[in-house]
């Protein structure tokens, strides 16, 4: 249990989970994390290690035809309060997952963050 930061090296793979609920995920590199008490505590469960863990920010690509709603200016004749219009745009990657690992033991959390930082199950992952 040491309190000394290590500094993530290539000797840290990134995260095997590549898929998430059909999206592709990108993974960022690792980076150290300050201790995320919010997340959970200060101990890890499968070591009990308190070092600071290690973070990696994923995006979920978007799938095939996906799209976002956004604002676009109107041209003209407009009425007073309306000069946007809603349209459809193609989607882009969001940030949707976050990982810490342990630097002690490799041990690695993924949480989703669209749904409450939830724990994700990366054995058994669903398509929908």
């Amino acid at each position: 249990m040491s309190n000394v930061l290590v500094f993530p090296t290539s000797a840290y793979p990134l995260p095997g989970y590549t898929h998430h609920q059909g999206r592709d995920v990108i993974w960022e590199p690792w980076t150290v994390s300050a201790q995320a008490i919010c997340l959970g505590p200060a101990e890890r469960e499968c070591c009990g290690s308190t070092a600071a863990p290690l973070f990696a920010a994923g995006r979920a690509q978007p799938l095939p035809g996906e799209t976002f709603t956004a604002t676009k200016p109107r041209r003209s004749g407009h009425r007073e309060g309306m000069a946007v219009k809603e349209v459809q745009v193609p989607a882009w990657a969001v940030y949707r997952l976050c990982a810490f690992r342990c630097p002690d033991c490799g041990c690695v959390d993924i949480l989703d963050i669209e749904q409450g930082y939830e724990p994700v199950d990366t054995e058994q992952p669903t398509l929908f």
